[in-house]
């Protein structure tokens, strides 16, 4: 950094020439920290999947079984990977039997497999149709309480309820791992959020941690509720 910062330069002198040399350290500096840092995973329509429509009721979602969930058509028209389209505005209601759109609060019952910590913030956990095989799993996922873009802003209390839930209840009072924490036995749950799809992986190989693969790019994301089914 002494070299970067002194090549070519003329020695300083005084108040002002040391000024000049601090600052171009610290813009060094910030520079290689930036660089370092990765980058941060699943952050395509940000503001579609840490938020839910002014609308939305929450205190009735539609139960959606965890078949109909996994067999649930892509959109139509197709939609591209991380299609700029989307960004910011949700994927347009289209034909279907089951009569949802994105955007849509749905509530769904499956068996808890695994919970993980992503680098985004969010709790990305499986849960699957079966108590002995993860595999075949819908996605949901849950934000952090105090990421950016959550509207409306009330959302941060049901993030946090539900994931100290989730951690008392399924991790001893500790944060998931990274790789993912696996929930044995698998615990049947009651999962209720938004209806999103996942563009970023159009085109992608099965998705899923530790083997379990998604059938499916829809999500619940973000969940707005978790409880353990009856």
């Amino acid at each position: 950094i002494v070299h970067v910062c002194s090549a070519g330069m003329t020695p300083y002198r005084g108040s002002r020439g040391l000024a000049g040399y601090v600052a171009c350290l610290a813009a060094v500096l910030l520079a290689s920290y930036a660089v370092a840092l990765p980058a941060p995973h699943g952050t395509a329509r940000w503001k579609i999947k840490v938020s839910i429509p002014a609308t939305a009721n929450l205190s009735k979602p539609m139960s959606v079984s965890l078949s109909d969930f996994l067999s649930f058509p892509d959109p139509q028209p197709a939609v591209k990977h991380n299609d700029k389209k989307y960004d910011t505005v949700r994927i347009p209601k289209f034909p279907n039997k089951l009569n949802l759109a994105e955007g849509d609060v749905v509530s769904t019952v499956g068996w808890l497999h695994l919970v993980a910590g992503e680098d985004d913030g969010d709790y990305h956990i499986q849960i699957s149709g079966s108590s002995t095989s993860g595999t075949n799993c819908l996605i949901v996922e849950l934000p952090h309480p105090q990421t950016i873009s959550v509207s409306p802003s009330s959302l941060r209390v049901r993030y946090k309820k539900v994931r100290d839930f989730i951690k008392k209840t399924y991790l001893k009072g500790k944060e998931p791992a990274t790789a993912g924490t696996s929930i044995r036995p698998a615990q049947k749950v009651v999962v209720t959020g938004q209806l999103f799809y996942d563009d970023s992986h159009v085109g992608d190989a099965p998705r899923g941690k530790k083997g379990m693969k998604a059938a499916t790019l829809w999500e619940i994301h973000p969940i707005t509720a978790f409880q353990v089914a009856p």
